[in-house]
């Protein structure tokens, strides 16, 4: 008997760890090369040209674009998360840090639904900012970079 209930906690065991990896496991990113643009589903981190400050921590990347230049220099890039945060506090969160940094605000627009932040840097680069809640209570973000200078 006593072999016997080893035996079916053992099973119960097993069982539980084969149905519960597929649940707790990490998603597989995946890289798709086309030329000069590489896509990546479920990236490990952002394109390089999208400035870290503006990525928050705990974020949950979905997607992301790069598209160099024969030089290896980023011209576009764009990268999907989502995060914990609510809308109004990831809105506060991209305000202060583009005010704060090289980024000079050019057009914001503050829906329910959606906010969009356009922002003017250094070189003519752009970045434009759009965040959107989603129905889990989250927000789902999209940055795009792009560098408007040939230098």
């Amino acid at each position: 008997m006593n072999a016997r209930t080893s035996f079916t906690k053992l099973s119960f065991v097993l069982l539980f760890c084969f149905l519960t990896t597929g649940l707790f496991s990490n998603r597989k990113q995946e890289i798709f090369n086309f030329d000069r643009m590489i896509t990546i589903s479920n990236p490990e981190k952002a394109p390089p040209a999208i400035p870290r400050y503006l990525i928050p921590q705990d974020s949950k990347f979905l997607l992301s674009t790069d598209l160099r230049t024969q030089f290896y220099t980023s011209v576009e890039a764009f990268v999907s998360f989502e995060h914990s945060a609510t809308k109004p506090e990831l809105e506060k969160f991209y305000s202060e840090h583009m005010q704060s940094r090289e980024w000079k605000l050019l057009q914001s627009d503050f829906k329910e639904e959606k906010t969009i932040l356009l922002s003017e840097g250094f070189s003519r680069k752009v970045i434009t900012v759009m965040i959107e809640k989603t129905d889990q209570g989250t927000s789902k973000v999209k940055i795009y970079f792009k560098k408007n200078s040939n230098y």
